[in-house]
């Protein structure tokens, strides 16, 4: 009888184990399908067509697969420390440390010696497939960063926050003759920050940051 309970046991957790690891191995492919889909069929030939920015790419062989790993694996470790309900402090440091210099090297290596003015705030809505995928892009880009706002902001805090934050890049851009300076940006830039936060604030109550 004893026997019969202990390898009852045995086979039990044997079987948690077992469907916890093919969780973890499921969820790690998805994020890797996924990181790849955003960054190969979106990211790379929107970020490309930027001659600037596809030089400094081009420097490194490997641009492309680091970018992909990278965004496999801070979204499969989300989800590992999701499923226990505690994220980790140090995990938040490195993913935002490596996301704050992706993102500067985004907004501000695009352009050489270029800028312009935009107040169309749809200038968006065209059929031209790259644009379509830009604007894709610039919500894609500031949800990590909403998110961020979301960890401690209130509402008001987070609006005023984020729309300086925003605002600001946009007048560097074009002071500093790196870019363009557009409404459309600021909108899209903008709903990604709100998709962020709120994500954050619905995920927050059932997560402990440690």
């Amino acid at each position: 009888m004893v026997i019969s309970t202990s390898a009852d046991h045995f086979f039990i957790k044997a079987g948690v184990f077992v469907r916890k690891l093919l969780i973890y191995m499921i969820t790690g492919f998805t994020a890797w399908l996924l990181s790849y889909s955003i960054i190969h069929w979106i990211a790379f030939p929107t970020l490309t067509h930027y001659q600037k920015l596809a030089r400094v790419m081009a420097r490194y062989e490997y641009t492309e697969l680091t970018l992909i790993v990278f965004l496999s694996l801070s979204l499969w470790l989300f989800y590992f420390q999701f499923s226990r309900k505690k994220i980790s402090v140090i995990y938040l440091y490195l993913v935002y440390s490596v996301y704050l210099f992706l993102l500067f090297v985004v907004l501000f290596a695009k352009a050489s010696h270029y800028h312009s003015l935009s107040l169309d705030p749809f200038d968006f809505f065209v059929k031209d497939k790259r644009i379509i995928m830009e604007a894709f892009l610039n919500v894609l880009y500031f949800i990590p960063l909403g998110a961020l706002y979301g960890l401690k902001t209130r509402i008001a805090e987070f609006v005023f926050a984020s729309l300086i934050t925003i605002i600001g890049i946009e007048t560097l851009q074009y002071v500093f003759y790196v870019g363009t300076f557009a409404i459309s940006d600021i909108l899209l830039n903008w709903l990604g920050c709100i998709i962020g936060y709120w994500i954050c604030r619905f995920l927050r109550p059932q997560m402990k940051v440690i």
